[in-house]
């Protein structure tokens, strides 16, 4: 028979079987002061690189911004000069002659702003790619930090983009060659015709092949201190193996930013065109500069917060390849790096055959010496 607790009067103290069934109070949560990653650093799929490309803008929006509007308002500069000079003004349509006058000068001027677009989108990957990659370990980059970055590689950056775009360019080239050709001599129909069926699928066809070779050679030649031929080879070899995927992201990356930029961010300013023209169909002056300051303004907008989109997704998917590859995440979090940008350099599980590795260690940390072994004790012999 057990010992059952007595009964107290009101007001005298409680048995101590009591007090020992009042629970402890709980300990205070641990503070986690560990960066916090919003891209996991993991293989990602599909969504999370699209969603990754937004997401570190939106951690260090004045250096993913900042750079992005220097650049697209430098590209845009130029191409509203080339539209004035190709169009002379004529920016309004009333009959087929006008269009037939306007259909030449206006498709030049679309092709340049075209390449000019796919320059700077090379060229933020590269100078992004330091921000993505502070982003993915939890850091974010300030515009001072970014531009800092950016200055000792400026060189082999635009090597690099300067020499995809020169590939990308004699893709497109080389195949419609024989039809320019064609219709500089006169040749017959039958021939034209038959040179642009074969050329133009072809120069196609080429161009994506090439671009997605080597899509990746600007944040390589950045974030693995590469040479621009080093930094082409590296691309080539990130790829293999799974080109069908990098090209369909990069794909859908590009539909994405057609549609933002081109059907989307440019409406208010052309509603403010057709405004500005229903005074005057034909301005000239000042109203004519007005017209073209709008749809310039509205191209800088669009493209500032367009291509570090596009920018980001290709900085992903290099990422992505490399922990596929190399495991690149699980050394991350097996061996943190004091610096951000460091980690990025190639460690023990990269491919063989990518060219001369950088001389600067991974890690700060260097291990010590082992110890020399002790001396024999007195009067020991072998």
């Amino acid at each position: 028979m057990t010992d059952a607790p007595g009964w107290a009067a009101p007001g005298s103290a409680m048995p101590e079987t009591a007090e020992a069934a009042v629970p402890p109070p709980a300990a205070p949560p641990a503070v986690d002061d560990s960066p916090v990653t919003e891209i996991p650093l993991r293989p990602l799929g599909v969504s999370e690189l699209l969603d990754g490309a937004i997401t570190y803008v939106r951690r260090s929006p004045r250096a993913v911004l900042g750079l992005s509007a220097i650049l697209t308002s430098i590209v845009q500069v130029i191409v509203t000069v080339v539209q004035v000079i190709a169009l002379g003004g004529r920016i309004h349509i009333e009959s087929p002659a006008d269009l037939t006058g306007v259909l030449g000068p206006a498709s030049m001027t679309s092709l340049v702003g075209l390449f000019l677009t796919a320059y700077v989108v090379l060229l933020l990957s590269g100078l992004l790619a330091p921000v993505m990659g502070r982003t993915l370990l939890g850091h974010g980059t300030s515009f001072g930090h970014a531009c800092r970055d950016a200055r000792p590689v400026k060189g082999r950056l635009a090597g690099a983009a300067t020499a995809v775009l020169a590939i990308v360019l004699l893709a497109v080239a080389l195949p419609i060659a024989p039809l320019v050709a064609s219709l500089l001599v006169h040749a017959p129909t039958g021939v034209q015709a038959l040179t642009a069926v074969l050329g133009v699928p072809l120069s196609v066809g080429l161009m994506v092949v090439g671009y997605v070779w080597f899509a990746f050679a600007t944040p390589i030649a950045v974030l693995e201190r590469r040479g621009v031929r080093a930094a082409l080879r590296r691309s080539a070899e990130v790829v293999r193996g799974r080109w069908w995927r990098v090209m369909g992201v990069l794909t859908l990356a590009l539909i994405i930013t057609v549609f933002v930029e081109f059907l989307v961010l440019p409406v208010p300013f052309a509603v403010a065109q057709q405004i500005i023209l229903a005074f005057d169909k034909n301005p000239h002056g000042w109203l004519l500069v007005a017209v073209i300051a709008v749809g310039g303004v509205g191209r800088v907008i669009a493209g500032t917060l367009v291509n570090p989109f596009n920018a980001g997704v290709i900085i992903l998917i290099y990422a992505d390849r490399r922990m596929r590859r190399e495991a690149f995440d699980l050394e991350l979090q097996l061996e943190p790096a004091d610096d951000p940008l460091a980690a990025w350099l190639p460690g023990p599980l990269t491919a063989a055959g990518s060219g001369p590795q950088p001389k600067t260690p991974r890690r700060s940390f260097v291990a010590p010496p082992p110890p020399p072994p002790p001396p024999p004790p007195p009067g020991w012999h072998r």
